[in-house]
């Protein structure tokens, strides 16, 4: 140990020597540190011009390194990314203490709210172009075989034209079977399905309500009620299957042999090949039976029903989907419409899945639904990078739009939505909605995709007036500490304002670097670093500035000689050697927790510390070749008795020093008496009344009972009452559509739509029962928040190819292999198969290029690339608990299926927002234990190489720990919740919280017994860290007027509360510690026969009475 003391002993003096001659060479010449200093942070200030803003929610709060980034990097490959989700709600206006009175009357409301988004916003791309809603949202693309036109020959709409024969056959049997005259409902004969609907979901899909709006012309003829007598009505789709079944399929008969044997008797005037023929059959006949299961106008109307009617049908038709054995070839639309059993669904005859639609359930005791706080509709809308609608929009546009033209596109239709409803929202005069209008009662919430961004574009914007007053009360709060008015030459207000100037400079030319690194600016770069870094920075501002002022005051410890030189070389010696090793501690501890905490894979806090950690590193060098130098040119001035400048309007430019105190050199003998180190109002108290209080074990046994009081019951609240995650509403702007939308959907809008993913498999021919199997196993059997309401296998690719080649070639499952991807390349642009192309992703199968899944023109080498299918998860809501566990379970039982069925591969896996947004909270716990860690061995490290204690190294740690727990537990009570914000700022604090060893260092600088070092330390440092934290405060106060709560709980609060408990910790429990088992002086004195001072160790140095040996 004798080897380590004195190694650390030499490694003392080398960096006092360093910092000694570094202060006596800025006393000399000021000016070469100063230019090098303001040319390197100037030209880092360049970097500006490459800064960027990021507003992309997955690029800011996707965990990178997780499980969840390939899944994304693949979902996004293949499919462009998650559906833009949009959605609008109907609740009563005192919700939530109202329910819906009049179901009838909010459905009224909800479709005149987004009957207008469908049937009259318009978006004037260019002079030739409009584009609307379903140029956007997510719907079957129409094969050109279904379009409208007269001629099939030139118009190549073969099925549209053949359908047309069959009804106008069908029609006339009718009329001469039953004598009526049926002319009126007869399709068009340019007939055809040129548009479809989008995909969206509503209360009114179950009812005839659900086809007022967005129901195209053509699909409403074939919705058109044919009405033959009184009693005696159905659909035009459904009396044409009615009529082939009952005809045994007459009219298709004819029309095939007159196809086969005479094409050119109806009409056709191609010669059409053997293969083409088929394939029109085919088409026609698949499309008689499936436009019979479309339309509204079998269901019943909610205009004819009572309220308790219409509540008794949401009860039914769940009851209907959750107890009726169902099957590809035993769908719920035919028990619906041939059995009229009450249902809901889509448009085009799937099941809907009501709890998504449905809000806020109150059940009576028999289990049913009793009543209804909200009705909701929401519809997907294109993902900007999906293949299939990259290929729609350029044929529309007749242009290959870049990526950031297709995103400008969707947003500004999404605009253009927002201030549609917008009105409606506010209850604005002219709307139903407002006071005496037909819905005044209700209230209407909404959001659309680019809401989330723009509540990151908002929280982008530098909150410029918040800034320029955290400067002045900083500054203010600076003049309050060194103003002298009694002796202005003693003031020292210039130099602090100089101090907050490079401060700022630093904090500019960190964003320059950082923007050159490529690093981005997030909401939190403009909302939060510059208050953070000005309270940070202005801490070293004030520990040089008071600890200049006291060598500058008074004559202390003799280092200030008669001398007409007014170079003040022993004063910044002093300065510089004492603090300068501080400073420099500070700003690795700082830099190191911030780097340590860049461990959180989230990139919004990862570049938000990287920020931080650049800024602290920039402002060191700030610190050490512009300020110190400005620190000397400031003591010349007071030296040669020239007032502070900030004060020359008052008393001119010429003073004299006024209290200056020569010290005998018999009373420096243990460094002094403490009174005459203290040179201010508060150093006096201190040394009066505080600092005498460690002489005392009462008080220090009462202090250590306090913290340990303090430390129980703050372990007990962070580790068990902090809740993890954090709410979209608790970031969005209360008073917000956004916040407001997002608090109605957390409370009451438990699910999501997730989508169940295949890929990396090679070959789907060969595992079609296997993945059979996987779809139609019991969603519980993947996670219990998969209700079986609406199963899997409903809304899969698989399913759909199944149900279509049963209908058509009245084949079974599985296909044989070697004609399973020519029948699913003709299937892609079947009547059925257009239904799932927005869920596939099509490749070349030698190639592996991407090819379009909308197969109307051939490849042969066209093959399935991967799939998505939707899955409802119910029961998640904002609940982190049980979104995590809904992860934990779906990825097991995944997991699983892959070993049984895939060799382990990744070829089943679930994506959605929750997979997105909540797998952090998987393992936030363990991420808190390594941040925390990590950031404790970087201090004690940082601080061993400058403090040169192992002791105190681990006392400090220690305490730097407590100081974390203590915040961690503060934490509930302030109402923050553990996510990557706290978790980065619990790693953050242990850097933050170092600013005391400051104290640490001046223990061991002095003499004397435990007790009279802890009280000398106290003196020299309270007041600078006291005034420390005081800016600290001031600094970020401002962050309470920043619009985002959340800023305010995690900055603001957060880090004023890291400040106290830092400052109480390090200057009321550390000055204990340290009295008790703290390390002896790295230098000790002892009385000299001449009357000076000498070093006990006399090989390593001797003083004499004229220096101070630090």
């Amino acid at each position: 140990m004798g080897v380590l003391k004195q190694a650390l002993q030499k490694y003392h003096d080398a960096v006092h020597d360093l910092f000694c001659a570094y202060g006596s060479f800025v006393a000399v010449h000021p000016f070469i540190p100063l230019c090098i200093g303001t040319l390197l942070l100037g030209s880092l200030c360049i970097g500006i011009m490459r800064a960027e803003k990021e507003t992309d929610i997955e690029n800011l709060w996707v965990e990178q390194n997780s499980r969840v980034v390939p899944e994304k990097k693949s979902f996004n490959s293949h499919f462009g990314g998650i559906s833009r989700k949009q959605s609008v709600s109907i609740t009563p206006k005192k919700y939530p203490h109202e329910r819906l009175k009049e179901l009838g009357l909010a459905m009224d409301a909800l479709t005149s709210a987004i009957k207008p988004l469908y049937d009259e916003l318009v978006l004037n791309y260019s002079t030739d172009s409009q584009l609307t809603q379903s140029d956007f949202c997510e719907r079957p693309l129409v094969p050109q075989t279904l379009k409208g036109g007269v001629d099939p020959n030139t118009h190549g709409n073969w099925y549209a034209w053949g359908y047309r024969q069959i009804a106008k056959c069908a029609l006339k049997f009718v009329e001469a079977f039953l004598g009526a005259n049926l002319t009126a409902y007869h399709l068009s004969d340019d007939w055809g399905l040129d548009v479809l609907p989008c995909y969206k979901l509503s209360p009114m899909d179950c009812f005839q309500e659900g086809g007022d709006f967005d129901y195209p012309e053509g699909l409403g003829q074939l919705d058109q009620l044919v009405i033959i007598n009184a009693t005696l009505n159905a659909t035009l789709a459904q009396l044409v299957v009615g009529f082939e079944q009952l005809s045994g399929h007459q009219c298709f008969s004819t029309f095939e042999l007159a196809l086969r044997q005479n094409p050119r008797s109806i009409g056709v005037t191609l010669d059409l090949s053997t293969e083409e023929v088929d394939d029109i059959l085919t088409g026609v006949k698949t499309a008689i039976n499936v436009f019979a299961s479309w339309g509204y106008n079998w269901r019943p109307s909610y205009k004819s029903m009572t309220n308790d009617q219409i509540m008794d049908h949401f009860n039914s038709a769940i009851d209907f989907s959750r107890n009726t054995s169902l099957s590809l070839s035993n769908p719920a639309v035919q028990y619906c419409i041939t059995e009229k059993r009450p249902c809901c669904l889509t448009w085009f005859g799937s099941t809907a899945p009501l709890e998504a639609v449905l809000g806020g359930f109150e059940y009576d005791t028999t289990g049913k639904i009793s009543s209804i706080a909200s009705l909701r509709w929401g519809a997907n809308n294109w993902n900007q990078n999906h293949p299939l609608w990259m290929e729609y929009i350029a044929k529309k546009l007749n242009a290959s739009l870049s990526e950031e033209n297709r995103v400008k596109l969707v947003l500004d239709w999404e605009s253009s939505m927002v201030k549609e409803v917008s009105p409606i929202r506010s209850n604005a005069a002219g709307t139903n909605f407002s006071s005496g209008g037909l819905y005044q009662d209700l209230q209407l919430q909404f959001t659309m995709w680019r809401s989330t961004v723009d509540i990151l574009a908002e929280a982008n914007r530098v909150p410029v007036w918040q800034i320029i007053l955290s400067a002045l009360l900083v500054f203010s709060y600076a003049i309050g500490c060194f103003i002298n008015l009694r002796s202005p030459v003693q003031s020292h207000t210039w130099l602090v304002l100089m101090g907050m100037i490079i401060v700022s400079f630093a904090i500019i030319s960190a964003f320059g670097l950082t923007s050159a690194l490529g690093i981005k600016f997030s909401p939190l770069a403009g909302s939060v670093v510059p208050f953070l870094a000005l309270g940070l920075g202005i801490d070293d501002v004030f520990v040089l500035v008071n600890i200049l002022r006291n060598c500058l005051s008074q004559q202390t410890f003799g280092i200030a000689e008669a001398s007409d030189s007014i170079l003040p070389i022993h004063e910044m010696k002093f300065t510089v050697s004492l603090a300068g090793p501080s400073v420099v501690l500070t700003t690795l501890t700082v830099f190191a927790s911030f780097f340590i905490s860049s461990l959180n894979p989230m990139p919004l806090v990862r570049w938000f510390c990287w920020q931080m950690g650049l800024t602290a590193m920039i402002h060191t060098f700030g610190m050490l070749l512009i300020f110190i130098p400005l620190m000397a040119l400031d003591a010349r001035r007071v030296k040669a008795e020239i007032i502070d400048p900030c004060l020359w309007i008052f008393f001119g430019t010429k003073g004299t020093q006024i209290g200056k105190a020569s010290l005998d050199h018999n009373e420096v003998e243990r460094s002094t008496v403490l009174e005459q180190t203290a040179g201010t109002a508060v150093s006096k108290a201190i040394v009066r009344f505080y600092a005498p209080l460690f002489n005392y074990n009462s008080f220090k046994i009462s202090v250590v009972v306090l913290f340990a009081s303090l430390l129980g019951a703050t372990t007990y609240l962070g580790f068990w009452k902090v809740e993890h995650g954090l709410k979209l509403s608790e970031i969005a702007l209360k008073g917000s559509y956004q916040h407001d939308f997002a608090a109605l959907v957390e409370d009451i809008y438990p699910q999501y739509d997730l989508y169940l993913v295949t890929d990396n498999i090679k070959d789907y021919s060969k595992v079609q029962t296997k993945l059979y199997d996987v779809y139609d196993r019991p969603q519980q059997n993947v996670s219990s928040y998969f209700p079986s309401l609406v199963k899997i296998l409903d809304y899969t690719w698989l399913a759909n190819l199944y149900t279509s080649v049963n209908m058509s070639f009245n084949l079974g499952y599985p296909l044989p292999e070697q004609n399973f991807t020519e029948v699913a390349e003709s299937w892609s642009t079947s009547v059925l198969g257009m239904f799932s192309l927005q869920d596939l992703s099509c490749r070349s199968s030698t190639t592996g290029q991407q090819l379009s899944c909308f197969a109307e023109k051939k490849s042969a080498n066209w093959s399935i690339g991967a799939t998505k299918t939707v899955v409802f998860a119910n029961s998640l809501g904002s609940e982190t608990k049980n979104n995590v566990e809904m992860i934990r379970q779906t990825r097991k039982s995944l997991d699983n299926l892959n070993k049984l069925y895939f060799d382990g591969t990744k070829a089943l896996y679930m994506y959605g927002y929750p997979f997105l947004f909540y797998e952090q909270y998987l393992h936030s716990t363990h991420d808190l234990y390594m941040v925390a860690g990590f950031a404790l061995v970087g201090v004690f490290v940082a601080v061993l190489l400058f403090q040169f204690s192992l002791s105190i190294s681990l006392i400090i740690a220690i305490v730097l720990l407590m100081v974390d727990i203590e915040v961690y537990g503060f934490m509930y009570i302030i109402g923050a919740k553990l996510n990557a914000l706290s978790l980065v700022n619990l790693g953050i604090v242990i850097g933050m919280a170092s600013e005391f060893t400051y104290l640490a260092r001046s223990f061991l600088l002095f003499d004397g017994t435990r007790n009279e070092r802890v009280q000398k330390a106290l003196a020299w440092t309270f007041e600078p860290l006291l005034h420390g934290l005081g800016t600290q405060i001031v600094a970020t106060l401002p962050l309470l007027f920043l619009k985002f709560h959340a800023f305010r709980i995690y900055y603001f609060a957060m880090f004023t509360i890291m400040g106290i408990l830092g400052f109480l910790n390090g200057f009321v429990l550390l000055p204990v510690i340290l009295s008790w088992i703290g390390p002896r002086s790295l230098v000790q004195f002892k009385k000299h026969a001449g009357g000076g001072l000498v070093v006990e160790d006399k090989e390593l140095r001797t003083h004499t009475p004229g220096s101070w040996p630090l």
